[in-house]
């Protein structure tokens, strides 16, 4: 049995070396290496972790961050 402790140090590991569809496709041959409940760990662990990139992501829009000033400076007529 694989501890959730032990998934969580995996996924950091993988998702240092790979990004984008290489960490899904990754994460995808490791879950074929565990037992159904160290699958549903990990599952749960990719999950959490997305829905708080999400979050700070959402966090930085709502605190005007860069992204709004880009829009409003496109946004804004121009001066010539």
């Amino acid at each position: 049995m694989t501890s959730r402790a032990d998934l969580e140090r995996r996924v950091d590991e993988l998702a240092q070396r790979h990004s984008g569809r290489e960490f899904a496709d990754a994460i995808r041959t490791y879950s074929e290496t565990l037992d159904e409940n160290a699958r549903n760990d990990l599952q749960q662990i990719v999950l959490d972790r997305a829905a708080g990139f999400d979050q700070a992501i959402m966090d930085r829009v709502d605190a005007r961050g860069w992204f709004w000033r880009q829009w409003d400076k496109a946004a804004a007529p121009r001066d010539r």
